[in-house]
């Protein structure tokens, strides 16, 4: 258990930014450190800053083996966000360190900017603003709106249900895949789940929402990108290694795909502001720096859920 007197540390940006979450905190523990410079740490950083802690608050940092075994005052690590990804829960387990986390907080706030990518591609907005940019006034040339085309949604979890309630409105044509799903169910509004074949045979516009696992790593490969239709979108707002950038990057070049956008990329820095990519060079290509799940209400949501593990572990 957790008292006013045990050591918590802070290494979430979001979170440090926030007067209104870091007060909360401050309402339960005495002995807090935050990550006051805003650093992206790398290991050592962060064995060194959670030193002596008894619980932790992350969000990107990489929680390995070596991290979780070098805090032996650990008891209790809570998430900032969603993804489990970039943590070795499997060890947290092992060395009975509870594990503090919220799935589904910010799912609309990652469906509402999933539904802006799929309006900016489709309409060749994105593409028709860098031309601007190069002072070239050009017209559309395969420019869709929602009504009547067919968006994919792979993954129906809380971000997929949450995307398929705002393309009702559209009247889009929407087909999911979900490994947990039976194949040619029709479910709430009329959404229809398919195989993976035939989702990314059939689908206009594919929009991806998994987590990186084993399973779903390199999910779309050549191979898969290939097959989908020739003119048709990607989305990418799960994690980067989903998508095999290298074929990604080549089914752009070579005119297969019409456009693809992402938050996340395989290799996103660690410990460093300094990023590149090849994709970043494409006309076709509309990307941002992973914050599909990070607007000011959603900050507060996690930040509070953040606070809420620590205190249901709270002794008086």
């Amino acid at each position: 258990m957790l008292t006013n007197k045990s050591k918590i540390g802070v290494s979430s940006r979001s979170f440090c930014r926030s007067k209104l979450l870091r007060s909360s905190l401050e309402n339960y523990f005495d002995d807090i450190v935050y990550n006051e410079d805003l650093k992206h740490f790398n290991e050592e950083e962060l064995i060194n800053f959670f030193h002596e802690c008894e619980a932790v608050i992350v969000s990107e940092d990489f929680i390995s083996k070596k991290v979780i075994d070098s805090l032996p005052n650990l008891k209790m690590l809570s998430k900032f966000g969603v993804g489990l990804d970039s943590i070795d829960t499997g060890h947290l387990k092992k060395k009975n360190i509870v594990l503090g986390w919220s799935p589904g907080v910010n799912s609309s706030a990652v469906a509402q900017l999933a539904l802006s990518y799929l309006i900016l591609m489709l309409r060749e907005a994105y593409f028709l603003n860098r031309k601007l940019l190069r002072n070239t006034w050009e017209k559309i040339k395969e420019s869709r709106d929602m009504s009547g085309i067919t968006i994919g949604i792979v993954g129906y979890g809380n971000v997929g249900k949450q995307l398929a309630s705002y393309l009702k409105v559209f009247e889009s044509n929407i087909l999911v895949y979900d490994p947990l799903l039976e194949v040619n169910e029709i479910h709430s509004g009329g959404v229809k789940s398919v195989s993976f074949n035939e989702i990314i045979n059939q689908s206009d516009a594919v929009s991806l929402h998994v987590p990186l696992t084993a399973k779903t790593k390199n999910l779309f490969g050549k191979k898969e990108l290939h097959s989908m239709k020739k003119g048709s979108v990607l989305i990418n707002l799960s994690r980067g290694g989903v998508v095999q950038e290298s074929a990604l990057l080549a089914a752009l070049k070579a005119g297969h795909l019409s456009g693809a956008a992402s938050d996340v990329f395989e290799n996103e820095p660690q410990n460093t502001s300094t990023f590149h990519s090849e994709l970043l060079d494409c006309p076709n290509f509309f990307s941002t720096p992973h914050i599909a799940g990070t607007t000011n209400q959603t900050i507060q949501a996690l930040g509070e859920m953040a606070i809420k593990s620590l205190i249901d572990h709270y002794q008086k």
